[in-house]
């Protein structure tokens, strides 16, 4: 599964970077933000702690455009049993959002997509035998909506919820900025 996982995100940037190239693209934008999880759980451990994410954007038109982002939520640490086990999550979504608003400065988006989800916990304490360290990736899907406000021609916010379809379903929300970096055609 981490092989198949790798593969996908590999030919899933090679995919938007050849797609990228073509004529019609008119911009692209790069950003980061933070992320908040309901998390998930593998053997009474949960995670959900906030989420550091960055983010590229390439716009083909004004209705369509396609985002690659990578998050890593901070380490959630538990007592478990004779010591500690410290939990962290991350994923990297590949999505498509379609725009079905816009008025003014704001323009509200479906989105939807594939995830892969990343599961390390680790664990410290007298019986390390017991308790083995961890390490999972499933791929997934992603099915939600966001806004964005144009606070100047090359500065964006954005906020969305979407929920991630798999086995470590859960629900994100995310906010942050996005900057225009590369205008075609002007």
């Amino acid at each position: 599964m981490k092989k198949l996982s790798l593969i996908l995100i590999f030919f899933s940037f090679i995919l938007i970077n050849k797609i990228s190239g073509q004529s019609f693209t008119q911009s692209t934008g790069f950003g980061g933000g933070i992320s908040f999880g309901t998390g998930c759980e593998y053997h009474h451990i949960h995670t959900g702690n906030p989420g550091i994410r960055i983010i590229g954007v390439r716009k083909f038109n004004e209705s369509f455009h396609i985002s690659a982002a990578l998050t890593f939520f901070l380490p959630e640490k538990e007592d478990f049993y004779d010591g500690t086990r410290s939990s962290t999550l991350w994923t990297v979504d590949v999505e498509g959002k379609y725009f079905l608003y816009s008025r003014d400065k704001f323009r509200f988006y479906a989105l939807g997509g594939l995830n892969t989800t990343g599961l390390i916990s680790n664990y410290k304490g007298e019986s390390p035998d017991l308790y083995p360290d961890y390490s999972d990736q499933a791929i997934g899907l992603n099915l939600g909506a966001g806004a964005n406000l144009l606070f100047t021609e090359k500065v964006i916010f954005f906020g969305e919820m979407k929920y991630v379809i798999g086995i470590y379903n859960q629900l994100i929300a995310s906010v942050g900025i996005i900057m225009d970096i590369d205008r075609r055609g002007r």
